[in-house]
This record gives structure tokens, sequence and C-alpha cells, in this order.
């Protein structure tokens, strides 16, 4: 999706996803700083911690919200990308993952998740290949595991084009400046 940015004229939205720990953020802020633009952070890990980790279906379709209001706010800021940790899809996996998100979904998250398709130009999946770092708002290194591939999976199923980048964050950002470059 290209959108109109007050100065900076067509701005992409490019997303990154992939289980905690992947180095999402890392990333994010990294890409932003080379291209001189902004990063958008993963609103739901302060949800989160605001709340230890006990939210419902209610908060999940917040996070979704908020998240994209955040995108929303830092397009007129954004220098040709806008760079995001985490998107919709990846909230609603978590939350029924985490069983606080039950069926049915909410019709609003659904739809948040479902938009995701065409709200940015390119996805990219961080891969678990990075060490692990504990936090007492994380799971596991298995968990980790387990959610890295539930991504894979969900981005397939929806048929939502990704790029796997891997190594470290100069790899990576190397890999995700080749196919933004080239492709977007």
């Amino acid at each position: 999706m290209e959108e109109q940015g007050s100065a900076a004229g067509r701005i992409r939205r490019v997303v990154f996803v992939g289980a905690e720990s992947t180095g999402k953020s890392t990333l994010c802020e990294y890409l932003a700083r080379q291209y001189g633009s902004v990063a958008v952070p993963e609103i739901g890990r302060y949800i989160w911690e605001d709340k230890e980790g006990q939210l419902d279906a209610g908060d999940y379709v917040d996070i979704a919200l908020r998240h994209r209001e955040a995108e929303d706010e830092q397009m007129p800021y954004a220098r040709c990308y806008l760079f995001v940790d985490t998107n919709a899809l990846t909230t609603l996996l978590l939350g029924l993952e985490f069983g606080q998100v039950g069926k049915p979904v909410p019709p609003e998250l659904l739809r948040c998740a479902d938009e995701c398709r065409e709200r940015y130009a390119h996805t990219f999946v961080c891969a678990d290949d990075i060490p692990y770092e504990e936090q007492a708002a994380r799971e596991n290194e298995a968990w980790r595991g387990r959610i890295h591939q539930l991504v894979l999976e969900d981005l397939e199923a929806r048929g939502i084009p990704y790029t796997l980048v891997s190594g470290s964050v100069e790899e990576r950002g190397l890999q995700v400046r080749r196919v933004i470059e080239g492709v977007v």
C-alpha cells in the first residue's frame, strides 16, 4: 500500500513480524536510522507489560487499533519507508496461542488482521537464528520456535508474500534494502 506523507511524498509501510526475541525492534530502529526515517514500536508490548500479561480479547482489539493509530501518526515523519514492528496478524496469532482470544474472534481484530495484506508494501519475517534474550515478559526459546513456525504458516495460508531475513542486524538490513529498493 502506498500512502501520502506530508512532505515526503509516497511512503511505503514495511512491517517486520516473527516470534519474540527475533530482532524485530532492533532491525526496525536500525533501518529507520539508515533511511533517516522513523520506526513504529510494538504497541502490544507496552499493554502486555502494563497488564502483567493478563489480557482479554478486548485488549487484543485495543492493541491492534492502537498500533494502527501509531503507524498513522508516524506517517508524516517517515521518509520513503515507515518501518513497523509487528502487526495485527501477530496480535491475533498471539492472542489465540495464549488462549486470551477465543472463538469467535472479535470482528474488529479479524478486520485489522485481514487488512494486513494490503496495508504493507512488504512483510519481512525475522528468523529465530539469533540468541534468545530472556526477559520477564517473554516465554522461552521453545515457545519462540513454535511461534516462528506459526507465523510462517499463517502468512502462507493467507497468501501474504514475505521475505525471511536472517543473520546479524547489518546482514538483515542489507537483505531488507535489496528487497525494498529492488521490488517495492
